[in-house]
């Protein structure tokens, strides 16, 4: 028999070639091997520390539309369809997407709404 010649630097195809797998895996052949678990490694000085949420200022006058979903004893998403069809409560945008309420409008509101059903 003819031996095989190399193929050069792009692949020996002479029968040595070793297949790469993962270390975990074992190979049909293999025993498995006890290995100490590994070390917890050292925190460097350069990591940065765990970030702590900061506790939102008090606002006594501004409500979340959650408690404000609360106070009226409606859902969150009944408060989002009244903004989208602009009525219910008197509501403000601070900032892009942060919505807030008044407790003063959402007395006024249920005051109002009273009122109109009692006329009917």
């Amino acid at each position: 028999m003819a031996a095989r010649k190399s193929k050069g630097k792009s692949g020996n195809h002479n029968g040595s070639r070793r297949r790469r797998s993962d270390p975990g895996q074992l190979n049909l052949f293999e025993e498995r091997v006890q290995r100490p678990p590994p070390k917890p490694a050292a925190k460097a000085a350069t990591e940065k520390p765990a970030r702590v949420k900061a506790v939102p200022a008090e606002q006594p006058g501004l409500l979340t539309p959650r408690e404000a979903a609360a106070y009226l004893r409606v859902s969150v998403a009944t408060l989002k369809s009244w903004r989208a069809k602009k009525i219910g409560p008197v509501w403000r945008r601070r900032g892009a997407r942060l919505v807030s309420y008044f407790p003063a409008d959402l007395e006024a509101f249920l005051r109002d709404s009273a009122h109109s059903h009692d006329k009917r």
